[in-house]
């Protein structure tokens, strides 16, 4: 057995690194070496969290020469820790951030690895993932997977920084990569380990995308093409029953129904008909690269959609690990005229139980953080990670923050809220941002549905506020960045764009409003998967983590060094009965539950006047 770091090799890592080993960094390190590597910790933001994990790893990635893995959500934190250590890393994006080389060669500049049906194609640029070499001598080998090569072959004492969705899904599918035990997997943002698991291996189907691989497949595998064909036609039976455009879950039979068709597909047949259509010219890969790339997606995806569906049967040995949802919009739904879109048939496979995909991808050395976990057991029930866990304080001077429940604010839950409490609520948050952005300070303004954002939008064009927010081709990461360059008094956007991931320090954005907890609506499918599978009490301590983890990422976006002054307003009573308890010790003073809005937005202009 391999000896693992002590915590003077740790130490001896970080200031390799780092040039301050803070108290805190310290008792983290001390926690993980004493775990033996297996361990969760939760660290405000801006007492170095990023740092202990790198120490952490390039301990470990000399003591034993072993893969070591720093997994991250977002590119954008890929390109930080690349950029800032370049001489201690590997970096590893997805297959869209690397050129194709054989495309590029044939005159078509921006295709991506991605967008190439590399699989079917006679490429003298493929690597030979066992010995790097290109497949012709003088061609000059794949950029995505020649870093694949290097990455899997490091054995330098580098890490190697990815998001988490290229780990996950290259652990979990890739030949050669499932086969790897990695020294150590360091985890960013463990906390949505579960929810970015799901959404990476969930599986979605439309009428437009079977009807048009039906149509490319008709000439070259017909047999194949008609299963295809039957399977889109009691897709859409089954849509049929369900109301529009309101996702609903499927029942065994219906998911049966459907495995028994996909199953008739013969997927070698169907493999070995693509390759016979290249080799005779009835399909050309230059001209038709996105169709031979829709059909390489069926090839390998065809096999994974029958394995979810068969997770989404219930049993007498076991309740469902997935749940199946489908809808559709009417010809003469406005939603769907006005949009121009392609598709009306919708089906998608969510996964759900991922806890397995979770602990065999991580393997068995896995260190894990985020400034926001809360109750440890409900994320190890989440995500199976069951670790030893250690929380700690901030540093952060709490007199710089102010997080306020004002006294005369309406409670928004749908079954609380009176017939215009919403609207008057929605406009008091643009009047309040208004007042702010006069006295020159900018708001980020968060809401949970995108009814909402279109709503504070017209009120504050209405109202004269200069706000920022994402559509018409606009994303919203565009508009997050336009607005950190000064464009706009508020940035506007809905909980799962901007309750995460954008960070607003130094008074970009010296205010936040959270409209209303993001509790699931009984009519959401997941909401009713799990109301199936657990009690009501459980069912109810996952979703009360849930938005407490959400409430606490907001809080956080505009706060984060020692120097970052803000302000944070939770609008709905909802959130009265969880806030001031999900609130870590340290951050306690600087909760405020007695004032009238009015009375909190003078404390605030006050307070920011410092």
């Amino acid at each position: 057995m391999v000896a693992l770091p002590t915590m003077a090799d740790v130490e001896k890592a970080f200031f390799l690194l780092f040039p301050k080993l803070r108290p805190k960094q310290k008792e983290a390190l001390l926690a993980i070496v004493k775990s033996k590597f297996r361990h969760i910790f939760e660290m405000p933001t801006g007492e170095g969290k990023t740092a202990v994990l790198l120490a952490c790893l390039m301990a470990m990635a000399k003591k034993t020469k072993g893969l070591c893995f720093y997994v991250t959500p977002t590119k954008t934190q890929v390109e930080q820790i690349a950029k800032k250590h370049s001489d201690q890393v590997m970096v590893m994006y997805g297959r869209a951030e690397y050129p194709c080389l054989y495309y590029q060669n044939k005159g078509q500049e921006n295709v991506s690895a991605e967008d190439s049906p590399c699989y079917f194609l006679k490429c003298p640029h493929r690597v030979d993932q066992d010995t790097g070499q290109a497949a012709e001598e003088n061609a000059a080998p794949c950029p995505y997977y020649l870093q694949k090569y290097l990455v899997k072959n490091c054995n330098q004492g580098r890490i190697i920084v990815c998001t988490t969705a290229f780990f996950m899904v290259n652990r979990v599918l890739v030949q050669g990569w499932r086969e790897l035990e990695p020294a150590l997997v360091c985890v960013d943002e463990v906390h949505n380990i579960a929810k970015v698991t799901r959404r990476i291996f969930q599986y979605s189907l439309t009428d437009y995308h079977l009807y048009r691989l039906v149509d490319m497949l008709m000439p070259i595998d017909s047999d194949n093409a008609e299963i295809l064909r039957q399977f889109a036609n009691k897709f859409k039976s089954i849509c049929w029953r369900r109301e529009t455009y309101q996702p609903t879950l499927l029942e065994n039979e219906d998911i049966e129904m459907l495995m028994q068709t996909l199953n008739k597909i013969n997927r070698s047949q169907l493999e070995t008909n693509i390759k016979q259509a290249i080799k005779s010219g009835r399909i050309d890969p230059e001209s038709q690269r996105q169709e031979l790339n829709t059909l390489q997606n069926l090839v390998f995806r065809i096999r994974r959609l029958i394995k979810s569906l068969a997770y989404s049967l219930e049993s007498q040995k076991r309740q469902p690990l997935s749940y199946v949802v489908a809808f559709y919009y009417k010809k003469d739904d406005p939603e769907f005229a006005d949009s121009k879109k392609k598709a009306r048939f919708f089906l998608t496979v969510y996964s759900y139980y991922v806890r397995p995909i979770i602990k065999s991808a991580l393997g068995e050395k896995i260190v894990g953080c985020s400034a926001t976990i809360g109750d440890p057991k409900i994320m190890a029930f989440e995500s199976g990670l069951d670790l030893p866990f250690s929380s700690y304080d901030s540093s952060f001077n709490v007199d710089h923050c102010r997080i306020y429940m004002p006294t005369d604010t309406p409670n928004l839950a749908k079954n609380k809220r009176l017939r215009n409490d919403l609207n008057r609520t929605l406009r008091l948050i643009v009047e309040t941002a208004h007042r702010f952005a006069k006295k020159g300070q900018r708001s980020l303004i968060v809401v949970i549905s995108e009814s909402e954002r279109q709503k504070i939008l017209e009120y504050a064009a209405l109202a004269g506020l200069n706000a920022i927010s994402y559509g018409n081709g606009i994303h919203p990461k565009e508009s997050a960045e336009k607005f950190k360059n000064g464009e706009g008094d508020a940035l506007v956007g809905t909980s799962p764009n901007y309750s995460e991931g954008i960070d607003l320090p130094k008074n970009i954005a010296s205010v936040i409003f959270f409209l209303r907890p993001g509790y699931a609506r009984p009519d959401d499918p997941e909401a009713q998967f799990e109301d199936r599978r657990f009690s009501e009490n459980h069912v109810w301590a996952l979703r009360n983590w849930r938005v407490m983890i959400e409430a606490l990422q907001v809080r956080g976006r505009n706060i984060r060094t020692a120097k970052d002054l803000g302000v944070c307003f939770f609008i709905s009573q909802g959130f009265r009965k969880f806030l001031f308890s999900s609130l870590p010790d340290w951050l306690k003073p600087a909760y405020r539950k007695e004032l009238t809005m009015e009375k909190a937005v003078k404390e605030t202009l006050t307070l920011l006047q410092k």
